[in-house]
């Protein structure tokens, strides 16, 4: 990288932004919020489990915080090559409600039946995949090397949330394979944290999305010539 874009990169992330921000009084009272969060469900499995529900207050308040996101980053981010972030956001709080949750003929179950379909689509799949695997090579693997060297607050949190859906995938690997010698009362307490902490990865993608992904004026391409700075 030249000195030029150096420059221009400091300049698209401040120097003050330039850390995880670990420090910071709101940072640690939202993780000691979490920790009391997933310490109640722990204790209290089965009252806990009435908000896990399929459709339920967790399941969404993940959808939201990932539609939110989606909607989020297709204005903060405009062009080609980061239409997968908006792209992928979308698809995971498709992915957080179920159509049969709703009632038949209702506009949820039309909307969301209408997507499962639309999805399964060979065409489609293709389509997504090149635009979210042509984004994450042009744009995602640079920006993230760079975030990392400037220590760029969202991509802490968003490694953070990564944490909390590979642990959620664990447990629910582990409830799966372990089924027939743990108590129901186990099964409950791996389901809803393996809930909790799918809702935790999607109120911190959001965050991410909301805090800013940094970039340079010498990432912009014809694509990304109307494309406005990221605010701050």
């Amino acid at each position: 990288m030249s000195y030029k874009d150096e420059f221009q990169a400091e300049n698209a992330l401040p120097a003050e932004s330039m850390s995880f921000g670990t420090d910071r009084f709101a940072f640690r009272a939202v993780l000691v919020t979490a920790a009391l969060i997933l310490t109640a469900v722990t204790i209290w499995p089965i009252q806990a489990s009435a908000l896990n529900q399929e459709g339920g207050p967790f399941e969404t308040i993940s959808a939201a915080a990932l539609l939110a996101a989606g909607l989020a980053a297709l204005y903060r981010f405009p062009g080609a090559t980061r239409l997968y972030i908006g792209l992928v956001c979308l698809l995971l709080a498709e992915r957080e409600l179920e159509a049969d949750i709703y009632a038949v003929g209702s506009i949820p179950f039309w909307v969301l039946n209408g997507l499962d379909t639309l999805l399964d689509m060979t065409i489609v799949r293709v389509v997504l995949a090149v635009v979210v695997v042509g984004g994450v090579v042009w744009h995602g693997m640079p920006n993230a090397w760079r975030a990392l060297k400037q220590r760029a607050p969202f991509l802490f949190v968003f490694v953070l949330a990564g944490m909390f859906a590979v642990i959620a995938q664990l447990l629910e690997e582990v409830s799966g394979m372990f089924s027939a010698d743990l108590s129901q009362v186990m099964m409950v307490r791996l389901f809803v944290l393996e809930e909790t902490l799918e809702m935790f990865f999607s109120i911190g993608i959001l965050a991410a999305v909301l805090i800013g992904w940094p970039k340079s004026r010498t990432e912009e391409n014809y694509h990304d010539e109307i494309a406005k700075p990221d605010p701050r």
